[in-house]
């Protein structure tokens, strides 16, 4: 573990970074709630597949499921198992606060509402409990997570043109309004930072040998990517599967060094 995991502030990105992104977002969901265009908007967004083809967009959005996010952190889980844990803090905060908002808001997806020939749908048909994307904010806390603690200016842009073309992709498979991807990713945002700042003061989560349990999670979370297309997605099942080896294999190797380093 580097020194810099254990010091208190782990942050490196400033203010202007930090509520830059957010504020932009908010900005875009007013604009969109003045002119009422969340359904115009969507119908552009949703038309991209027709250019690019359906699987470019099926394999975004499966960087976006929870326990994908998760398991492509296993390489970090000897050197950074802070930032790992302050991802299963954010994605605690995104199902207690996320999940209550979507159990009173009652939006339906936009299966529910449009008929199949005025928009294309690719992957399940999901109806219900559309506001807000929960995929929208594990990609945002993905890439929030690296974003806020990189010391290389240069990566934050590139994270965040992953994570916007990783949430859009929500709208292009017609599963979420684009309402429900920005407040997710605003949702995501926030949560992560504050887990980030939360995460000195519980480390007891992450220090000793705590890391050895999570670590066995997140390599039963590989398992389970290879073996189940819970999904839903066919299009990605084999790239599923490559990524499942991929970070078991890598994300064995850094956790057995957990093992080496306690009997040096």
């Amino acid at each position: 573990m580097t020194d810099h995991q254990t010091n208190k502030n782990i942050l490196t990105a400033g203010p202007y970074w930090t509520w830059g992104v957010p504020l932009f977002l908010l900005a875009c969901m007013a604009v969109i709630l003045w002119n009422d265009t969340n359904l115009d908007v969507f119908f552009v967004i949703n038309g991209f597949s027709r250019v690019t083809g359906e699987k470019l967009w099926a394999l975004l959005t499966f960087f976006s499921d929870g326990l994908v996010t998760v398991v492509i952190l296993l390489p970090w889980i000897r050197k950074k198992p802070r930032i790992i844990w302050a991802v299963l803090m954010a994605a605690l905060i995104y199902t207690v606060f996320g999940q209550a908002i979507k159990y009173c808001a009652q939006v339906p997806r936009p299966p529910k509402i449009l008929a199949p020939e005025h928009f294309h749908l690719i992957g399940p048909g999901w109806t219900s409990n559309s506001f807000p994307s929960g995929h929208a904010c594990m990609v945002f806390i993905l890439a929030g997570v690296f974003f806020f603690t990189t010391p290389k200016i240069w990566v934050r842009p590139v994270l965040l043109v992953f994570a916007s073309l990783v949430a859009m992709s929500r709208i292009v498979v017609g599963v979420h309004w684009p309402l429900d991807v920005l407040a997710g990713a605003v949702i995501g945002w926030i949560s992560i930072w504050i887990s980030l700042k939360l995460s000195y003061f519980t480390r007891w989560a992450w220090t000793a040998w705590r890391p050895k349990i999570i670590g066995a999670l997140l390599l039963a979370g590989c398992v389970l990517l290879f073996f189940l297309n819970y999904t839903g997605y066919d299009h990605v099942f084999t790239e599923q599967r490559i990524i499942a080896v991929v970070f078991f294999i890598i994300g064995s190797f850094e956790y057995l060094k957990l093992y080496r380093i306690n009997l040096q």
